[in-house]
């Protein structure tokens, strides 16, 4: 089986800007340095709660920080739900329920 890949229709305009690229990178580490999702997210939308409106570098700062913890999250999302997948296929095969 194939897995079909495709580009971004639109690409990010802020992609190279060093102050989203700092933002990224910061939720980046925190979340290499142990921090738990659900505090990343927090901050997250206490920044854009915050967050200055229009094209500043503390605005770009919150965006890269926060596209960034969501994509974390939607990470750890699909984690979480490939491990309940194989715990409901575990226990189906044990009990003999198998399809």
């Amino acid at each position: 089986m194939t897995t079909m890949t495709t580009e971004a229709t639109t690409p990010n305009p802020f992609a190279n800007d060093p102050f989203y690229l700092l933002g990224t990178a910061d939720a980046y580490d925190e979340h290499a340095a142990g921090e738990n999702i659900h505090d990343l997210v927090r901050r997250a939308d206490e920044m854009l709660d915050a967050a200055p409106t229009g094209l500043v570098p503390a605005n770009l700062y919150v965006c890269g920080y926060g596209n960034t913890v969501r994509g974390i999250l939607n990470g750890h999302i699909a984690q979480i739900n490939a491990q309940t997948e194989v715990a409901h296929r575990w226990l189906a095969d044990t009990q003999g329920r198998a399809a």
